[in-house]
């Protein structure tokens, strides 16, 4: 989500970040963004030279537990954005979190 930011950036970090159980995709267009701070109900609240900056979800942390589930209804998420109705990261109560989601499997 940084000027710089593109599918190569985003391929070595998915490889960095390697896990089997995740999946890294690349949103060039920002169309996932967009649909999932819809969801989660995110609003921008940064101006743009242009008007209102489109509503991103991103510094998102989305959890799942096993079984089907629709993308937009996370088991739990956390964040590093300007929002008060999600708990903002916290890696120790995330790795708590994810560790319980992997035992209930």
């Amino acid at each position: 989500m940084l000027p710089g930011d593109n599918e190569a950036a985003a391929t070595a970090a998915g490889q960095r970040l390697a896990e089997s159980r995740a999946t890294h995709y690349w949103d060039g267009d920002r169309h996932f963004a967009r649909h999932m701070a819809h969801a989660l109900g995110i609003e921008s609240r940064r101006p743009a030279a242009t008007g209102d900056v489109p509503e991103f979800a991103w510094d998102v942390y989305l959890a799942y537990g096993a079984g089907p589930k629709r993308i937009e209804q996370p088991d739990f998420w956390m964040h590093q954005l300007a929002v008060n109705h999600a708990p903002r990261l916290d890696p120790e109560e995330w790795r708590r979190r994810v560790r319980e989601l992997l035992a209930a499997t």
